[in-house]
């Protein structure tokens, strides 16, 4: 195991690509207490330039759920020994030294690395003012809204093919690969977001791209998606948050979107690290 949770009886419990703690028998962790949600929080095991993390976040549960005892607000990296209390049950986090996600393909074959080159979807969903958010509502509150959007958000991509790739503190990165129904899931997806959004409660921003990226993960396991792609669609969200904008896709997203998704054309934007101007639209709310 390169990441377990320690229970309070002394057991240890795997944590993969996905661990989830809750109420309901499905969950990774079931929890004891009659008060916690049926899926009560979430750790998620991402990729990074600096090797695989591990990412906790509450699932808009009423109790709330503690790291080293204070309740999380927005998804917080794990480290090893660190404590995860939800009501009154106690775990420890464990993990063994960070796995480097460079090794190379000559590594030993248990920890090999496969790379391939996929066209790929490419979607960041990200709070607008944040900190102002934070200042006006008490961390109970706080946390029960952002709680409740990730999953909200989590549960739609997911429900439609699409793969969360990275909590990324208030926002969420995720992808689809490109196949037959891919655009039309991300039609669904994106509907279903734009009707979260109308409610404001938290007011978020959609970026979309669409373009090659390198895919890289261990055989068997969860992919990690990089490449300037990913990169352009982070610049693509100061761009949509430069111009106060609910949504911003860019060319190759808005025509492979045709027919599904209508968007609006918002002339030529310069992206940091990228040389020349860029072509960007944004989507029009069914």
């Amino acid at each position: 195991m390169n990441a377990w949770i320690e229970t309070p009886e002394g057991n240890k419990i795997a944590v993969e690509s996905d661990c989830y703690l809750g109420r309901a028998q499905s969950n990774t962790v079931c929890l004891h207490s009659r008060l916690a949600s049926r899926r009560h929080a979430h750790i998620h095991c991402q990729n990074s330039e600096a090797g695989t993390e591990y990412w906790l976040a509450d699932l808009g549960s009423g109790n709330g759920t503690l790291r080293n005892g204070k309740r999380i607000t927005i998804p917080c990296r794990l480290k090893s020994g660190d404590s995860i209390s939800i009501l009154d049950e106690v775990f420890v986090f464990r993990a063994e030294s960070p796995i480097d996600t460079r090794q190379s393909i000559t590594a030993d074959p248990v920890t090999i690395k496969l790379r391939t080159a996929k066209q790929c979807w490419l979607l960041m969903v990200d709070i607008k003012n944040f900190t102002s958010l934070s200042n006006n509502l008490d961390t109970d509150s706080l946390s029960l809204k952002v709680g409740t959007w990730i999953r909200q958000c989590r549960d739609t991509i997911e429900s439609n093919g699409g793969i969360v790739d990275k909590f990324l503190g208030d926002a969420l990165f995720a992808y689809w690969n490109q196949g037959e129904l891919a655009a039309e899931q991300i039609g669904l997806v994106l509907k279903s977001l734009f009707a979260l959004q109308q409610g404001r409660d938290p007011d978020f921003r959609i970026v979309l791209n669409f373009g090659p990226v390198t895919m890289e993960g261990s055989e068997g396991g969860a992919d990690n998606v990089s490449g300037p792609e990913v990169i352009r669609t982070f610049r693509m969200e100061k761009v949509c948050s430069r111009l106060a904008l609910d949504s911003i896709v860019s060319d190759p997203a808005s025509e492979g979107l045709a027919g599904i998704i209508s968007s609006t054309p918002l002339g030529n934007h310069t992206l940091d690290g990228f040389s020349g101007s860029h072509s960007m639209n944004t989507m029009i709310v069914p």
